[in-house]
């Protein structure tokens, strides 16, 4: 069984999750069975599985396990009930205790604690959850009771795990986290006796739980989906990412590391050069076998752009719609934007088209998840992100026909958007927002003045390779290695 291991899903997902997504879609269209790991608490799961279709057969959630019983791993949730909370506040209006009744049968029971902080914007008391028990809906035992702990240096984390009414009936006692997931791994183990393959998406905790488990029968494959590094200042000193910095460290302990270009495979054979047979190029994303894009089109009057990514600083949304409004103002183009997409930064985003006075071209659409069916009706991509290991929505984009435009930034945009040809890219500077700003002003200047029949028939060309056929075909020869 080949096991997809994040640590959760939400309504609003990053690449990493989409990634996700379309994986399982080619393994699927290669024969290959699959399932989406999950090991953090989801006290309302099944609303984002039903939002990115994915089957009851097909996810495994850790807490759900422990409380559903070993049937659950393989088939699922039985017995589905309404969603619900109850809240019980004392005198003082504050949160005392949470009652969450999730649609798979788990009652969770939050026990608030007021914390001596208070809440920088509203300056409100914050609150937070210290105690949480698990019962199974179905039977009304206890099967789960934990802590939260506030460390200075990993933030909150679970400490002091009770399992109750485990298999066999046993009581356990976990002291921390990783202990936990562990275990989790090796009941998996045990309930699929056969050779399991790790797809690692998301999170350190896994690779500590399952690094020292390999076996024959085990196998780890990590992914990585962003920049393996901050810097190399120091050719003798790379800086890598947090997120994969263990994994950079103990590239030993998995079978193989998967990236999505092949730009990226030569930057990390820079650094570790003896790794060539073990670092692979599979894209995470990829295009239908036989799309129906219509060449000929012509853009709109006005031209209709599209963007479509977490609203996060990182995303940088608000630099798309300065250079838009300048565009707009200064060059005369008659435009639009659709923005879809949530997150933190839609304060910022709202003020940027605010102060230049674009609320009639310029509108905020919320999340969709249905963007391929979106993106026909626009006529060109833009991306304000300065680094994307891939670039899903660029290869979603490019499938439908459209041109990009997008910072200069690796791996992705480099790999897939070529200047003058498919898109074009802009140059920027991580310490002066103006700079980037109208570089990625003048690559839209750029764009306006090509020939739009050439830069559409060229789309289509330069995505052959991401078909989804091919990219089934890497993950079955990589499968089948293993």
């Amino acid at each position: 069984m080949i096991f997809f291991v994040n640590g959760t899903i939400g309504m609003g997902n990053s690449g990493v999750e989409h990634a996700e997504f379309y994986r399982g879609k080619v393994l699927k269209q290669a024969g290959i069975d699959y399932r989406f790991l999950f090991y953090r608490l989801n006290r309302d799961l099944q609303a984002p599985m039903r939002r990115w279709g994915l089957g009851n057969d097909q996810v495994i959630n850790m807490w759900e396990y422990f409380t559903l019983g070993e049937d659950y791993l393989k088939h699922g949730v039985q017995t589905f009930h309404k969603h619900s909370t109850k809240l019980v506040i004392d005198s003082t209006n504050t949160h005392r205790k949470r009652d969450t009744y999730t649609e798979s049968g788990l009652h969770v029971v939050d026990h608030m604690i007021k914390h001596p902080d208070i809440h920088k914007k509203s300056k409100l008391l914050l609150v937070g959850s210290n105690h949480v028990e698990i019962f199974n809906m179905n039977t009304h035992q206890r099967m789960a009771n934990f802590q939260f702990y506030d460390d200075p240096h990993r933030k909150v984390i679970i400490r002091n795990i009770h399992l109750y009414h485990q298999a066999g009936g046993e009581h356990l006692f976990f002291s921390n986290g990783m202990q936990l997931i562990r275990y989790f791994f090796e009941r998996l183990n045990l309930a699929y006796n056969q050779k399991n393959i790790y797809m690692i998406d998301r999170g350190i905790d896994p690779e500590v739980a399952l690094f020292n488990m390999a076996s024959d029968k085990l196998k780890v494959i990590d992914v990585i989906h962003a920049d393996q590094l901050n810097n190399r200042k120091d050719p003798r000193y790379p800086l890598f990412n947090n997120y994969n910095e263990y994994l950079l460290t103990h590239l030993d302990q998995v079978a193989k590391v998967v990236v999505a270009t092949e730009r990226q495979r030569q930057d990390m054979l820079i650094d570790f050069p003896d790794r060539g047979d073990q670092i692979v190029t599979i894209p995470v994303g990829g295009v239908r076998d036989n799309p129906q894009i219509d060449l000929d089109r012509k853009p709109g009057d006005p031209i209709k752009f599209i963007t479509a990514s977490r609203l996060a600083i990182e995303k940088h949304v608000d630099f798309i719609v300065k250079a838009l409004v300048k565009l707009h103002d200064e060059d005369g183009v008659n435009l639009t934007l659709d923005i879809y997409g949530a997150g933190e930064e839609q304060g910022r985003i709202k003020k940027a088209i605010e102060d230049g006075n674009a609320g009639d071209y310029i509108t905020l659409k919320g999340q969709s998840a249905e963007l391929d069916q979106q993106y026909p009706q626009y006529d060109a991509y833009l991306s304000g992100s300065y680094s994307e290991g891939f670039g899903l929505t660029y290869i979603e984009a490019l499938n439908a026909g459209l041109p990009i435009v997008t910072f200069n930034a690796r791996f992705g945009a480099q790999e897939l958007v070529t200047e003058g040809q498919n898109g074009f890219l802009a140059d920027f500077s991580r310490t002066d927002p103006d700079y980037s700003v109208e570089q990625l002003h003048q690559a839209l200047q750029r764009f306006m003045a090509a020939d739009y029949h050439t830069l559409r028939v060229n789309t289509q060309e330069m995505v052959k390779r991401y078909q989804d056929h091919v990219i089934a075909a890497d993950w079955r020869k990589l499968v089948d290695a293993l």
